[in-house]
C-alpha cells in the first residue's frame, strides 16, 4: 500500500514552500498590481462615465430650454406677422375704398359733365327750333290757325332722335 516515507514529505514540502515563496516573490506580486491597475481603472472609467453622463443631462436641458424659447420665439413672430398681415390687409381695404370713391366721383363729374354738354346742345337746338319757327312766321304773315299749322309742319319736318 502506500509507504510513507518521513524524509520525503519534509523536502516535498520544502520544495513546495520554495516554489510558493518563489511564485509569490515573481507571479503573485504582478498579478496583483495588475489587478489592482485594472481595479483603479474601472473605477477611474465609471467617474468618468458619470461625469459624461451628468454633461449629457445638462446638455440635454440646456437644449430643451433653447427649444423651449425657439418655440415660443418662432410663436411671437407668427403673432406679429398675423397682426402686421391684418393691418395690411385693412390697409389695402382702405386704399380699395378710396380708388373706388375717386373713380365714383370722377364719374359723377363726367356724368354732370356730359349731362351739361347734351344741355347746352338741347338749348341751341330748341334755339334753332325756335328761330326757324319764328323765321317761318313771320315770312308768312298768318293768322293763328295758320301759325299752329306752320309750326306744327316745321315740327313734324325736324329730324326725330331716335329713342332707346
Amino acid at each position: 500500500m502506500l509507504n510513507l516515507d518521513p524524509g520525503m514529505m519534509i523536502w516535498t514540502w520544502i520544495t513546495f514552500l520554495i516554489v510558493l515563496g518563489v511564485l509569490s516573490k515573481l507571479a503573485l506580486k504582478p498579478m496583483l498590481t495588475a489587478i489592482n491597475n485594472r481595479e483603479d481603472q474601472i473605477r477611474g472609467d465609471i467617474e468618468n462615465a458619470k461625469k459624461q453622463r451628468d454633461e449629457a443631462e445638462a446638455l440635454l436641458n440646456q437644449h430643451k430650454e433653447l427649444i423651449a424659447g425657439a418655440e415660443s420665439e418662432a410663436q411671437k413672430i407668427i403673432k406679429e406677422n398675423q397682426l402686421l398681415a391684418e393691418k395690411t390687409k385693412q390697409s389695402m381695404i382702405e386704399t380699395a375704398r378710396i380708388e373706388a370713391d375717386k373713380i365714383i366721383e370722377n364719374a359723377k363729374k363726367e356724368i354732370d359733365r356730359q349731362k351739361e354738354g347734351a344741355l347746352t346742345s338741347l338749348r341751341a337746338e330748341v334755339a334753332d327750333l325756335a328761330i326757324g319757327a319764328a323765321e317761318k312766321i313771320i315770312v308768312q304773315k298768318l293768322n293763328k290757325s295758320e301759325h299752329a299749322d306752320v309750326i306744327n309742319e316745321y315740327i313734324k319736318s325736324m329730324p326725330r332722335s331716335q329713342k332707346n
